[in-house]
């Protein structure tokens, strides 16, 4: 039986300790409001009009729009807008609340 010489062995152990996943896409998580609030956020002027935000997710999307929905996503509204395709593929379009600008498609 032979001995290991130290070095391989801490490196070996440092190969095997798990280290931690640090993901870079990981965005805070989103709740969405409710009917009544989303009126409020669009009446007092804090997001675009959902059919604003409509308009702006066919455009990065297009198909029907089949549902939207008004979201927090940290300190900020977003738009979260499902489309269905022609080809029956479904997308979901995040957009910025304030602007309508796309955040992402999937």
């Amino acid at each position: 039986m032979s001995i290991m010489p130290v070095e391989t062995f801490l490196a070996l152990s440092l190969l095997a300790t798990p280290l931690p996943i640090h993901r870079i896409d990981n965005p805070e998580p989103i709740s969405c409001l409710s009917a009544d609030e989303t009126r409020d956020a669009v009446a007092e002027g804090r997001v675009i009009q959902p059919a604003q935000a409509s308009r702006h997710a066919r455009q990065a999307a297009p198909g029907e729009v089949v549902r939207i929905r008004l979201c927090r996503q940290g300190d900020e509204y977003v738009y979260v807008v499902t489309t269905l395709k022609r080809d029956g593929r479904v997308a979901r379009v995040t957009l910025e609340g304030q602007s309508g600008k796309v955040g992402t498609i999937r």
